[in-house]
């Protein structure tokens, strides 16, 4: 191999991706606010530093907050690994993870969401990070949840 490809093929192996899809029905606890969200995520699994990329729309107050939580699964709260800044999108990165961090964050354990005011001070949307590439069946099943809302 060249030595250009060997450098694409562990550049390619020191990233994982995950993505989020953020709702009111997936706050605790859930909510009928009309708002949206998405959110891309690259660990470079050398730095151990989580890239985000985070957009909504239609929320129905002002933003206040903005957190990354762990480790809680679907429908239960935890508590604040990472705030984030306001403003959307909301591009930048975090960390460095602990193996624990990234063990969680596989795990489907980590969520993000933005808070509003004056109505949902407690989080207006939130979104599960999943694995991008993750196909087990637990995984897939609650990427389908989401799309059942």
């Amino acid at each position: 191999m060249t030595a250009t490809a060997l450098l694409l093929i562990a550049g390619a192996a020191s990233a994982q991706t995950y993505s989020a899809i953020l709702t009111g029905t997936q706050e605790t606890p859930p909510n009928a606010s009309p708002a949206t969200g998405t959110g891309s995520f690259t660990l470079n699994t050398v730095t151990h530093m989580l890239s985000f990329n985070i957009s909504y729309s239609g929320l129905t107050g002002t933003e206040t907050a903005a957190h990354i939580h762990c480790c809680a699964a679907p429908g239960a709260p935890a508590g604040i690994l990472f705030p984030l800044l306001a403003g959307n999108p909301k591009v930048g990165s975090v960390g460095p993870l602990s193996a624990q961090n990234e063990a969680d964050l596989n795990a489907g354990l980590m969520y993000v969401n933005i808070h509003t005011s004056p109505t949902f001070g407690g989080g207006e949307i939130r979104g599960q990070i999943y694995n991008t590439v993750a196909t087990d069946a637990k995984t897939w099943s609650a990427v389908k949840q989401l799309f059942k809302q």
